[in-house]
This record gives structure tokens, sequence and C-alpha cells, in this order.
């Protein structure tokens, strides 16, 4: 079995396309969503069109990472399909990511290629977060309607970062392999948990791969803001003081520091928030 995780917040503008691509309901297939205490009309939604869908419904908004994690503790299926509420599987994805993953028993996470809305390429994988790794994904970025930048080209380049990791956007992990690592840290509120557990799960001896056939859009792109910056930053310095050298913990604040100010990196230390 197959257990579908989606976390939801304020995500009904295409909560329900999302849902829809999973087709009808099948023994094989649970589908969870854990709702973030959305205030539009996302669990109403689910309830009249979705009955078959189990709605974990929050009073507060605990973040992407430990509201996974609430989703995959009351999952019951051998692989879980961590998926946006943003995003949507075309024809025949899951099969296709199901294969890949039973094709090697010691494969943890296989990801889809993610499009966008119109059909243009959108980045699935990154190098490995680091001073080096942001620096290459900024090179990168410009690129993304190209081909190249999300192939074998990048990835040789990449590799000079270390390993790269895959956006939680769309996964699938084996259950075994993400409960064995603990599942997704909450101190990630949101950002840079989807990095965290591909180093975790390789670190514990998994392998990580992308089924290139298995095609998922992706709205994405929300605009930045204060707020979102409020959410990102902290995980970011996070991720520093675990994975990184201690240097590069040390530049990244500095950098931040004279960009953003004492008491926001001092606020940005101290946790993100809802």
């Amino acid at each position: 079995m197959i257990s579908v995780i989606i976390v939801n917040h304020d995500g009904e503008a295409h909560l329900g396309r999302c849902l829809e691509s999973l087709g009808p309901p099948e023994p094989e297939l649970e589908v969870l969503l854990v709702d973030n205490a959305s205030q539009d009309g996302s669990v109403e939604l689910a309830h009249r069109d979705f009955s078959h869908v189990r709605v974990l419904a929050q009073e507060h908004n605990l973040g992407f990472a430990a509201a996974n994690n609430l989703g995959a503790d009351s999952a019951e299926g051998e692989a879980l399909l961590l998926l946006n509420a943003d995003a949507w599987l075309e024809k025949g994805a899951l099969a296709r990511l199901r294969e890949a993953l039973d094709s090697d028993p010691r494969l943890g996470l296989v990801a889809p290629r993610l499009r966008y809305p119109e059909g243009g390429h959108q980045f699935s994988w990154s190098p490995a977060r680091g001073v080096l790794g942001e620096f290459l994904q900024r090179l990168r970025n410009p690129f993304e309607a190209w081909a190249w930048a999300h192939g074998r080209p990048a990835r040789l380049v990449a590799q000079v970062a270390g390993r790269a990791w895959f956006t939680a956007a769309c996964v699938l992990v084996r259950a075994e392999a993400f409960r064995g690592v603990g599942g997704f840290d909450p101190r990630f509120f949101m950002y840079f948990e989807d990095v965290d557990l591909c180093l975790r799960l390789e670190r514990a001896g998994w392998r990580l791969s992308q089924a290139p056939g298995a095609v998922v859009s992706h709205a994405g792109g929300l605009a930045r803001s204060r707020v979102e910056e409020d959410l990102y930053r902290p995980s970011q310095l996070l991720h520093y003081r675990l994975h990184r050298p201690r240097w590069e913990a040390r530049f990244i604040e500095r950098r931040l520091r004279r960009r953003s100010g004492d008491a926001n990196v001092d606020r940005w230390l101290g946790g993100g928030g809802e």
C-alpha cells in the first residue's frame, strides 16, 4: 500500500486538482490530508468532494515537517508519497515512482521530474546546501527552462559541492527508511527539512534517486515576502549549524547580519514561527 500524505495550509486553490490527480479510491492507496489550521475552504472541499480522504485537521499550524510526521505516524502504507497541496500527478507518475522504489531494496527515496503548470522545467534537485552549493544553484537559477540544467551535465558540476538533494514537493519514500531516521526534523518549521532528510537518509545507508519518467506539476513559485523570509532564514541557519563546517555557519550568519541586521538574525537564531 502507498500512503499519500498531503500537508495543506490555505491551499484550496490547488487542493482539488491535487486530490483528483490521485484517481478514484482504491484499496492499495490511502490518502491523508493534514490540514494546518486553514482559514479557507480546504477542509470543507475535502469532506464534500473527496470523502475517502482522511482529514487530520489541526487547531494551529504545525509547520511542514511536523505535519508530515503526523501524517506518517497515522499511515499504514509501506511507502509514503509526500505531496504538496499545490502539486498534482501527471498520468502514470505514481506507477513509475512505485516501480523505481520496488526495483531496489536499498532505495529509500525516489523523486519525479517536476514541471510548472504551463509545462516548463522546474528544479526537482539542487546541489548540496552549503556556501559552494548555494553559489552553484544561483548560477543555475537563470537556466531553469533549459533541459541541460536538470540533466547529467549539471549533476556532474554539482558534485563538486557534494551530494544533491531532492525537493519534498513530491517524493516517494520507503516508510521503513523515513521512520528509521526519525522522519523530518520538526525544528525545521518550513524550508530545508527536505535537505536535512536527504542527508540523514544517505548517512543511514539509503540511496536516493529520480524516476525521470514520472512527471509531477507543481504550482510553487510563491512571491518572496518578509513573512516567507522569517520562515526561510531560521531553517537556513539551523541547517548550517547542524550539517556544515563551523566556518560556513559563521560566514552565513555574518553575511545575514550585514544584510538584515543583528536584531533579525538574533530572532532567526531563536527559531522560526507560524
